[in-house]
């Protein structure tokens, strides 16, 4: 059978479903990857089919609307509306782009930010649908994150799953417009009413898959059978790769360092962030590796116990510092835990504010500091808090727990029981 699975999004939003495909082909199936730009020598490199459909958030960063999307980071809602025009912006583009290179495929599986457009290119082509999700979905549930029912759970629940209607009445109002153009122009399916999510006009995966340990977030005694919770998919390539000279003396020459990375977030004022970063870190007395991946920070020997690089596998990382501060995106949480180190985490929006909040209520982690709050002061009182011998010792027990565990092969165990039973006649809507 041939599989593609959508992954929209940076490198750390694509380098779990690498994994995930790699285990689908061991398996038997043929695998495709689609991604944004820049991805095919990951992909291909790892021996799956890869297929691009649009610009790379790298490259949309340099636009000018994603510069003014870039400079809204502050506030949530800032970010999420900068967020929504470019991605609105690119929906027709990239599904005019899988179309046109479309197979006769059996399944479909997204990532989240794909499954915007994929409900309707797994409508036109007929297939199974399935979402694979970094983090946990919004369901009613009388149960916290504890496993305990309560009546403040209850309540956090309908809050929760206000909040939700909310927000999808809000994206889907603002995208249904470029929505409309892919279905009716590029896949000729009629247009949807603005009420077409909470009507039962759009489809709702047969399947949902957690790639997260249920250490981290468990999955909860009223979730349908539909959600399965597998453990993390992680792409341990790094045995390729041969650290730069710079970056092992830097290792030698000294106790283990702090891990500062914000992932791709652009920062309106890289230089400013970098200065900041380097002061927080004198403060605490720590060394610091600063891997600026697509977040503009500057690169190179910043100060004699500051090392900026653009990039470096936190599998290979990890295991060499001895505290990671991040933005709190769901690989790097992941990585950071299953280390075992203690994290801390400066969020930006979407999934991250609450992979921080799991972090600092799981005693791995000092509170959180929102991107738009963070400063010299708060960031060295944070990476000084992880030196706590309780914090420690139990980002070290889940570290032991999640590295106990294959999520790989328990995703794919679950997507073969889907594909056994599910057929695209039997797919639901949400309604």
């Amino acid at each position: 059978m041939q599989v593609d699975i959508l992954a929209i999004g940076s490198l750390g939003d694509v380098q779990p479903y690498v994994a995930l495909g790699m285990g689908l082909q061991r398996a038997g199936y043929q695998v495709r990857l689609v991604t944004l730009n820049g991805f095919e020598e990951l992909v291909r490199g790892h021996g799956l089919e890869h297929l691009s459909i649009g610009s790379s958030t790298a490259e949309i960063f340099k636009t000018a609307e994603g510069m003014k999307w870039a400079q809204q980071r502050g506030t949530p809602i800032g970010f999420l509306r900068g967020f929504l025009r470019v991605a609105g912006s690119q929906i027709e583009e990239q599904a005019a782009a899988y179309w046109k290179a479309r197979k006769n495929i059996g399944l479909l599986i997204v990532s989240p930010m794909a499954s915007l457009g994929g409900v309707h290119l797994a409508e036109r082509l007929g297939v199974p649908l399935i979402q694979a999700n970094w983090g946990p979905p919004v369901v009613p549930t009388r149960y916290d994150w504890d496993g305990r029912t309560s009546l403040k759970a209850v309540m956090r629940a309908t809050g929760m799953a206000c909040k939700d209607a909310t927000f999808r009445l809000l994206v889907w109002s603002l995208l249904l417009r470029h929505i409309n153009a892919a279905r009716s122009r590029v896949l000729g399916l009629p247009e949807l009413p603005i009420t077409a999510p909470f009507r039962g006009k759009v489809r709702k995966p047969g399947l949902l898959l957690g790639g997260y340990s249920p250490a981290v977030v468990p999955r909860l005694p009223d979730w349908g059978d539909w959600i399965r919770v597998t453990g993390y998919w992680f792409l341990d390539d790094f045995h390729k790769w041969t650290p730069p000279g710079e970056l092992v003396h830097f290792l030698s020459s000294g106790p283990p360092p702090v891990f500062v990375g914000f992932g791709s977030n652009p920062f309106p004022n890289p230089q400013a962030t970098a200065e900041m970063v380097v002061r927080a870190l004198e403060g605490a007395g720590q060394r610091g590796i600063v891997v600026s991946g697509g977040s503009g920070l500057p690169e190179g020997q910043l100060t004699p116990n500051v090392l900026s690089l653009s990039a470096v596998p936190h599998g290979w990382l990890f295991s060499r510092v001895a505290v990671a501060v991040h933005h709190g995106g769901a690989g790097v949480t992941g990585a950071a835990l299953r280390a075992g180190l203690p994290s801390v985490v400066v969020p930006v929006f979407a999934d991250q504010p609450f992979w921080a909040e799991r972090v600092f209520r799981l005693g791995a982690g000092p509170r959180p500091i929102p991107a738009g709050r963070l400063t010299e002061q708060n960031l060295t009182a944070a990476i000084q808090a992880t030196s706590d011998p309780a914090m420690r010792h139990r980002a070290a027990t889940l570290g032991e727990q999640i590295r106990a565990e294959d999520g790989v092969r328990m995703a794919v165990e679950a997507i073969e029981e889907h594909i056994k039973y599910a057929s695209s006649g039997a797919q639901k809507v949400v309604g």
